[in-house]
């Protein structure tokens, strides 16, 4: 993606599953702060990181599900 884009999180979760997006590293979350910005998020509910503006791979993950694949993934920014 490109410098300033800003990235969607849906949480399709069917149970009464909330999730907490954050960047990595666990528990720090200093990565990429932007993704911080998605926070807690409910069943049905979607939320946009910031503008993810520097030229690096974002790594995130469910802070409460740190280990969870499911819930782990990258962003690249070229």
């Amino acid at each position: 993606m490109s410098p300033g884009t800003r990235v969607q999180f849906v949480n399709n979760d069917t149970s009464v599953t909330n999730h907490e997006m954050a960047s990595d590293p666990h528990p720090d979350h200093t990565t990429c702060p932007e993704i911080n910005s998605v926070g807690f998020i409910v069943p049905g509910q979607t939320k946009e990181t910031g503008n993810l503006n520097t030229l690096r791979t974002c790594g995130y993950h469910d802070h409460n599900l740190p280990s969870a694949t499911r819930y782990q993934g990258r962003i690249i920014i070229r």
